[in-house]
């Protein structure tokens, strides 16, 4: 099932903003609240597209990008979601040069974004 999309954020109401947004798309979606949890879902399934927080409590986002990209072929697309960094950041700008993240949406971000990163992104796939 390599057509859901996977939401990791420590913050509840984050996944469910995210999860509210892609469903009125008709998208199946599953969250992480953890960046161990995450790796766990993502070795699990598959997907094509995550949403990942940049910052959570166990583990850096980034961190999870990495482990995301030993998938292979079932490496999905990633797209980094941060208050704390910006689009030309040279930590983001480095980690989409180097293939971890497809894309990056700053906190707080309006509908719109989310709907327009995932629609790139989708085309993309």
């Amino acid at each position: 099932m390599k057509n859901r999309i996977l939401i990791i954020d420590d913050e509840e109401d984050m996944c469910w903003a995210i999860s509210h947004i892609l469903k009125s798309q008709g998208q199946s979606i599953v969250t992480a609240s953890s960046g161990e949890e995450a790796c766990r879902k993502l070795s699990e399934g598959c997907y094509s597209l995550v949403f990942l927080d940049a910052k959570m409590p166990d583990m850096d986002g980034l961190d999870v990008a990495r482990f995301a990209n030993k998938l292979g072929n079932d490496k999905p697309q990633i797209i980094m979601i941060s208050g704390y960094h910006y689009a030309n950041d040279p930590i983001i700008c480095n980690a989409i040069e180097e293939g971890l993240i497809t894309g990056f949406l700053s906190k707080p971000f309006t509908n719109e974004e989310i709907l327009l990163h995932y629609h790139v992104h989708r085309n993309a796939m």
